[in-house]
C-alpha cells in the first residue's frame, strides 16, 4: 500500500543527533525525554569494529499497537495525515502503550504523569511541509516521502511483529559489511558490551511494578476464594474480609497510574484493549460475587460471578501477551488460573487436589530454576519461595485436614515471590536491543 512516511538510509546516518535537536525545538520537549532516538550497533564505538546507526521515532503504524492497547482511548488517527496522535488529557499514565509499542516510541513523562510521543509534526504535514527531523538531517539519511507500507520490516533493529509501520529503509545490507573484529584484541569482552547491554534494557521492572504484582495476585485469590466460599463452605464473617480484600485490590491497581483520578477512563477501549477488559471484568466480578455471597441461594448469580471470575483471569493473562516470556515451560508457576484453582481447593480443604496443583507449581518452578530464569535464584528469597511457599505448604497439607494459618501464610508468601518472578520473566525488545543482538 502506498502512503507518505519516513525513509531511512543506514549508509548515510552518522549519529549526529541533528534530528533529535530539531524534534526538541519543534515540539518543545524537555530532555532527557526524546521523541526520536538514535540506536547504535557498537554503541561505545569499539575501535576498528565499525558501527551503524538507526534513527527512529513513532512510525505511525497503519495497525498501531499503541492505539489498540490503550485502555483510555488516548490515541486517535488523523484522517488527513494518518498520524497517530496522543491526547495527554485522556491519558491515565498506565504506560501499557510503552509495552505494546515495539519501536519504543511512547515515552512516559513522570513529571506530568502521562505518556507523550512523536506526532508526525502533524501541523507541518497539513501545511505541506515535512517533519522537522527530516528537514534537519544534514546527510539525507532521514527523509520523508512516498513509501510502500509492508506488514513488517526485516531491517536491522526492527521488530518481526506485523504493525505496518510507515517507514521504508535503504541500504540495510550495510550491516553485513561491518568489519569483523576479535574483541579480545581490543581488550573488550562481548558479554560486557552486548549481552549486558541487552539484558539491562527492560521496559518491565518487577520491583517497580509492585502494584500490578499485588493486583493480579489479589484477583487470583479472590476468584479462588469465591469458588470456595460460594460452592463449598458457609460464608459467615469471611464475606466481609473478602469485600475488604477486593477493595484493597481495586485501590492498589490505581497506584500504577500516573493519573489515578482518571482511572474511570480505563474501560473506554473494550473493543481492542485487553487492559480495559481486565478492569471491566474485575469490577463486574467483584460486584456480582459480593452480591452472590449475601444471597448465595440464587444459583444463576453464582454461575454468572464464576464465569466473570474466569474471564477476569483470562484477561489478565492476555494483557501480558505484548511481552516475550523468558521461560520455556507452557505456564509460569504464578499463572493466575493455576493460583486461583490452588487457593480454591486449599480453602475448601480438598487437600488431594490442592497437593496435586502445588506439585505442578513446584515442577514449573524447578524447571525455570534449572534454566536460570528465576528472579531470585541466587538469594535467600528464592529459597523462601520454594521451601516455604511450596514445601511447607505441602507438608502441612499432608498432616492437617483443614486449612490453618501456617498453610495460608506460607502459600501467600510463596505466591507473592513467584508473582514478582513472573514480571521479571517478561521482556520487551527495543530497537537498541534488536540492533545489538547479532
Amino acid at each position: 500500500m502506498e502512503a507518505k512516511g519516513f525513509i531511512f538510509d543506514y549508509s548515510k546516518c552518522v549519529g549526529c543527533h541533528a534530528c533529535l535537536v530539531a524534534c526538541y525545538n519543534e515540539n518543545h520537549t524537555t530532555p532527557p525525554i526524546s521523541w526520536r532516538q538514535i540506536s547504535s550497533q557498537n554503541p561505545i564505538k569499539v575501535p576498528l569494529s565499525g558501527f551503524i546507526n538507526l534513527s527512529l521515532a513513532c512510525n505511525h503504524c497503519d495497525d498501531a499497537p499503541c492505539l489498540k492497547s490503550c485502555p483510555a482511548k488516548a490515541y486517535t488517527k488523523d484522517n488527513q495525515t494518518n498520524a497517530i496522535i496522543h491526547n495527554p488529557n485522556h491519558c491515565i499514565g498506565c504506560t501499557f502503550c510503552t509495552w505494546a509499542c515495539p519501536f519504543d516510541a511512547p515515552k512516559y513523562n513522570s513529571n506530568k504523569g502521562v505518556v507523550e510521543k512523536c506526532n508526525f509534526c502533524n501541523d507541518r504535514l497539513k501545511e505541506g511541509l515535512t517533519p522537522a527531523c527530516t528537514s534537519a538531517c544534514p546527510t539525507g539519511a532521514l527523509s520523508f516521502g512516498d513509501i510502500l507500507i509492508d506488514d513488517k520490516s526485516d531491517a536491522p533493529g526492527m521488530t518481526s511483529r506485523a504493525t505496518k509501520p510507515r517507514i521504508n529503509f535503504k541500504n540495510q545490507e550495510v550491516k553485513n559489511k561491518i568489519p569483523t573484529l576479535d574483541l579480545a584484541v581490543s581488550g573488550y569482552r562481548k558479554d560486557v558490551l552486548y549481552d549486558d547491554l541487552i539484558s539491562n534494557q527492560t521496559k518491565i521492572d518487577a520491583i517497580k511494578e509492585w502494584p500490578l504484582v499485588f493486583f493480579t495476585l489479589i484477583s487470583s485469590v479472590l476468584v479462588g476464594w469465591f469458588f470456595g466460599l460460594a460452592f463449598f463452605k458457609n460464608t459467615g464473617e469471611l464475606r466481609y474480609v473478602y469485600i475488604l480484600l477486593g477493595l484493597i485490590g481495586m485501590a492498589i491497581s490505581t497506584l500504577h497510574l500516573g493519573k489515578p483520578m482518571r482511572a474511570y477512563r480505563s474501560i473506554f477501549n473494550l473493543r481492542t484493549s485487553w487492559l480495559s477488559r481486565e478492569i471491566l471484568f474485575f469490577i463486574l466480578f467483584l460486584g456480582s460475587s459480593v452480591i452472590a455471597l449475601f444471597v448465595n441461594d440464587f444459583k444463576p448469580l453464582l454461575f454468572i460471578a464464576s464465569i466473570l471470575g474466569v474471564l477476569l483471569l483470562i484477561s489478565i493473562e492476555f494483557v501480558y501477551t505484548v511481552a516475550d516470556k523468558k521461560y520455556s515451560t507452557p505456564l509460569h508457576s504464578a499463572n493466575t488460573l493455576l493460583t486461583a484453582l490452588t487457593f480454591g481447593f486449599l480453602i475448601t480443604n480438598l487437600n488431594t487436589i490442592a497437593v496435586g496443583l502445588l506439585v505442578v507449581k513446584a515442577i514449573l518452578y524447578i524447571v525455570r530454576y534449572a534454566k536460570a530464569t528465576v528472579l531470585f535464584k541466587n538469594s535467600l528469597i528464592g529459597f523462601v519461595r520454594f521451601f516455604v511457599g511450596i514445601m511447607v505448604t505441602l507438608i502441612n497439607l499432608l498432616f492437617e485436614k483443614e486449612l490453618n494459618l501456617v498453610i495460608l501464610i506460607s502459600f501467600i508468601i510463596g505466591e507473592i515471590i513467584d508473582r514478582f518472578d513472573y514480571y521479571a520473566c517478561l521482556h520487551i525488545d527495543t530497537p537498541k536491543n534488536l540492533l545489538n543482538k547479532n
